[in-house]
């Protein structure tokens, strides 16, 4: 029996679309929902994160689309443009499913949700808004299904989410790698040309502001100054041409994703309290310093770090700290007995809450083809 039907009509397919400019944090959850879709639903991305080059490296297509703040077009005209490139792409992939993870939803995608009211439209929904970001939760009617990825420190949210969730599907947290996926200590020091006797701390808090530059300078000297310490420096996949090298002994720059494979190679972390990075530290059990970013227009990491500080999860000193109080939380973190006390804490936190379960399979579900859900009901 021969059919004159498209291939594309007889496949499933997912178009998700991220923001990004900044950090992976929205790219990532994307990429952690997409490599477990069922059999038989494929995806694509389209992303304005500089960081597109991650979605090929893990199998999937990349479509990049800068936007307007790089290009110097005039919103209204960007808008447009990026509700012709979403259309187009959900045309020649025959998407049946628009997966959305950016906390501001852009008109042009607005526009291609109304035009399209059989389209499937999920919005991942991150919690730990600023208050001033409250007007950004009306898009949401636009949207046929809005998930929320939980929080391990969900009881101290208080941002404007936490009020509006009559319509969200709430899920366990979600990350792209699960605890197990991890590399053995010995085989990711390896990888990555560590010393397998030192004392391996990761750092991580710099961005462009002059505030975390200096502060990233003051903790590499904290560490350095401590004998047997090997501090590593994670540079952004964002900006891989920055520097790789150090000037100093016991002291090295890495560009890796997903960092958090080669994570047992650390002995402890200082660094933000990103949604990403925060869970997958908490659930790995790796001893840390929270060092979170309090700019403007970011989640509320400070209130994470302070949840896991107050239930001995991990070392909390905001980046302004005085110098005194940085080098007492580095000093700290670098006891073997302090370290291996956040580990038990951590152990016996997550088993508290019933072990690790990964949210990106339960939104994976439901983009699962429509043959299959109904099976399922069945």
């Amino acid at each position: 029996m021969t059919t004159d039907a498209p291939i594309r009509s007889l496949r499933d397919d997912a178009l998700f679309v991220s923001a990004n400019g900044i950090g992976q944090g929205h790219l990532t959850r994307q990429l952690a929902v997409a490599r477990r879709l069922q059999k038989g639903v494929t995806a694509a991305f389209l992303t304005m994160s500089y960081s597109a080059s991650i979605v090929r490296d893990l199998g999937f297509a990349a479509h990049f689309l800068p936007h307007h703040h790089l290009t110097g077009e005039e919103p209204a005209v960007w808008n447009a443009r990026l509700a012709e490139e979403i259309e187009l792409l959900l045309d020649a992939r025959a998407s049946r499913t628009l997966v959305y993870d950016v906390n501001f939803v852009f008109d042009g995608v607005i526009e291609v949700l109304r035009r399209r009211q059989d389209l499937r439209s999920v919005w991942i929904r991150r919690a730990m808004w600023p208050q001033h970001h409250a007007a950004y939760l009306g898009a949401g009617v636009h949207f046929s299904t809005i998930i929320e990825p939980g929080e391990f420190a969900e009881s101290y949210d208080a941002g404007p989410t936490v009020l509006a969730r009559e319509r969200v599907t709430m899920v366990p947290p979600v990350l792209l790698l699960d605890p197990g996926e991890r590399m053995g200590r010995e085989e990711a020091r390896i990888a990555l040309g560590l010393p397998q006797e030192a004392t391996v701390v990761l750092l991580d808090i710099a961005r462009a502001s002059s505030p975390a530059l200096s502060e990233r300078h003051r903790q590499i000297d904290a560490l350095l100054s401590a004998r047997g310490v090997h501090a590593v420096e994670l540079n952004s996949a964002l900006a891989a041409a920055a520097e790789r090298t150090s000037h100093r002994p016991g002291h090295s720059r890495l560009t890796l994703y997903p960092a958090w494979r080669f994570s047992k190679a650390f002995d402890a972390m200082i660094v933000r309290a990103s949604y990403n990075t925060f869970h997958e530290n908490i659930a790995g059990a790796m001893p840390t310093l929270f060092v979170p970013d309090e700019a403007v227009d970011m989640d509320r990491q400070v209130d994470r770090a302070r949840f896991a500080a107050d239930n001995d999860l991990a070392l909390f000193c905001r980046l302004d700290a005085p110098e005194d109080e940085m080098r007492a939380a580095v000093g700290t973190l670098l006891k073997a007995d302090a370290r291996a006390r956040l580990t038990r804490a951590c152990e016996d936190f997550l088993a508290a809450r019933g072990g690790w379960r990964n949210g990106a399979d339960d939104i994976a579900d439901m983009i699962m083809p429509a043959s299959i859900q109904m099976m399922k009901r069945e």
